[in-house]
C-alpha cells in the first residue's frame, strides 16, 4: 500500500508543478484489490500526504463520501477496462482546445507519436454516472480521452504513464494554440 502512495503523491506533485492542475483540482487513484486508493476530496495535488488518500470498496461504503467527486468515473473504468491507474486533470490550454474541437490532433512529434489522436466528448457533468460510463467506454481502447470544457481522463497500468499522456497532451495543446 505505501508504495502506491508514495508514487501516487508523487505523480500529484509532478501534477501540480507542471500547471496540469490547479490548487483544488484534479485526481488520481490506483486499483488494489476489490477497491482503490483514491485521493480525498478537495485534497491538493502539489502537496499530498497519506492522509489525502482513502481506500475505497468497489461496492461502496462509508468513505465514499470523502473520497473525489470523480469516484464514480475511476470506478467505472476500474470495472471495465484493464487499467489499474486513473489520473484526472485540468489543463489550460487542453480544455480551452475541447471548446473548438471534437477530435486534438498534435502536430509535434512527440505527441503525434505517443497520442496519434485524442477524442474529445461530452459535455458531461461532472462526477456523474453519464460521464462515468463514458469515460470508460472511451478508455477501452485508448489510454486518455478530453472530456469538452472539463479536462482530461487518463488511464494505464501505472499512474506515472497515465500523467505522461496528460503532459505530452498539454504540451501539444500549447503548441496547437500557438
Amino acid at each position: 500500500m505505501r508504495y502506491h502512495l508514495r508514487k501516487l503523491i508523487h505523480v500529484g506533485r509532478l501534477m501540480f508543478q507542471e500547471g496540469l492542475v490547479d490548487a483544488r483540482a484534479g485526481n488520481l487513484s490506483v486499483k488494489v484489490c476489490n477497491g482503490m486508493l483514491i485521493s480525498r476530496r478537495g485534497s491538493h495535488l502539489g502537496n499530498l500526504g497519506e492522509e489525502d488518500f482513502v481506500f475505497v470498496s468497489f461496492e461502496g461504503g462509508v468513505l465514499w463520501e470523502r473520497a473525489s467527486s470523480e469516484l464514480l468515473v475511476h470506478r467505472a473504468v476500474y470495472l471495465h477496462t484493464e487499467k489499474s491507474a486513473v489520473v484526472h486533470a485540468h489543463p489550460i490550454h487542453t480544455v480551452a482546445l475541447s471548446l473548438k474541437v471534437d477530435v486534438i490532433r498534435p502536430v509535434d512529434s512527440e505527441g503525434m507519436d505517443l497520442l496519434c489522436e485524442v477524442r474529445v466528448i461530452g459535455p458531461y457533468k461532472p462526477g456523474s454516472e453519464e460521464l462515468a460510463q463514458a469515460v470508460a467506454e472511451a478508455l477501452k481502447d485508448s489510454h486518455i480521452v478530453v472530456v469538452r470544457g472539463h479536462g482530461v481522463f487518463s488511464a494505464d497500468r501505472d499512474p506515472f504513464y497515465a500523467y505522461s499522456h496528460i503532459s505530452v497532451l498539454e504540451h501539444s495543446c500549447k503548441i496547437l494554440m500557438l
